[in-house]
């Protein structure tokens, strides 16, 4: 199997038909590869706008696109129609989804279907590399970070332009890979199941007193002896996340419990963390909520 890893740079147009915005593509960019990952072709092209007329300041400034040079690019419907031919029968591949959410808005608002026509598989790059690099972070891994841990230089590649980033992307890509790990990142977007997980919006859960929430998931065990510690403050909500003190009775020490909660298509993810308790306090009760904090009750837990 071919693999065509997709870039994309758009800009935020307001729609009067819509009335409000839309990430407008402006280019596209992307390298095909074969099984073995060599580079077999490139693809480039820039698009011209239909909805916003002139892209904006910040985008002309991280992109170094004009609106000049959009002027000569194609219209998105002649620009897909292309793409499509020159990725025929190979899996996309994207660094994060938000590329093909702009694919699908872009072909709803001017094609008048939200289907992708030339997507058959897709991958993830991004989520393959986390689980690749065992990243446990909360946060999705950007592009540059990703390169950065996996030791390349980011000098030789054009930022911010569509086939620079993808070629950026390809080079991640030949860090971490093995035909059998990336077997189950590889989905079926053919199905109406696809775009309805593509579209899913990820939400946090910041009540927790949620059914969604079990008591569980609020059971924090020492990083030391392994032992169920008991928490001993209330549960404080700051930046989507819930902390509370716990106390370990088997090793005579305490730590901070801190838990998220993020509802995604396929369920409830529960990410959490062991924080260390700072040295010198010397009360084992939990300290009054900083400003902007929530402070919560929980009866399990």
């Amino acid at each position: 199997m071919d693999f065509v890893i997709l870039d994309l740079e758009w800009n935020g147009a307001f729609s009067k038909r819509l009335g409000r915005f839309i990430n407008e593509i402006i280019e596209i960019g992307a390298v095909r590869i074969d099984g073995k990952l060599n580079i077999l072709d490139t693809f480039e092209a820039l698009v011209r706008p239909q909805v916003g007329k002139k892209i904006s300041g910040k985008i002309r400034s991280l992109t170094n696109i004009t609106n000049e040079e959009l002027k000569g690019g194609l219209v998105f419907m002649q620009a897909l129609s292309r793409f499509g031919k020159w990725a025929d029968g190979a899996a996309i591949m994207t660094w994060g989804t938000s590329d093909v959410l702009a694919l699908i808005e872009n072909c709803r608002y001017f094609c008048g279907s939200g289907r992708i026509p030339f997507l058959r598989k897709y991958v993830d790059l991004q989520a393959y590399c986390e689980h690749s690099l065992q990243s446990g972070n909360a946060q999705q891994m950007g592009l540059s970070t990703a390169a950065g841990l996996l030791g390349i230089d980011e000098g030789g590649f054009d930022h911010h332009r569509a086939l620079g980033d993808s070629l950026l992307t390809l080079r991640c890509f030949q860090k971490v890979y093995t035909p059998e790990s990336l077997t189950p990142f590889i989905q079926d977007a053919e199905e109406d199941e696809f775009y309805r997980r593509m579209e899913f919006k990820t939400v946090a859960v910041c009540d927790l007193h949620s059914p969604l929430i079990q008591p569980q998931d609020l059971v924090f065990r020492c990083d030391g002896c392994g032992h169920r510690a008991r928490r001993i403050g209330e549960w404080q909500l700051r930046n989507k996340s819930f902390r509370a003190l716990f106390f370990c009775k088997r090793c005579d020490r305490k730590f901070y419990g801190r838990v998220q909660f993020k509802l995604k298509y396929e369920g409830l993810v529960v990410r959490k963390k062991i924080l260390p308790y700072p040295k010198g306090k010397e009360t084992a009760k939990a300290e009054p909520p900083e400003a902007g904090k929530q402070q919560i009750k929980a009866v399990s837990g």
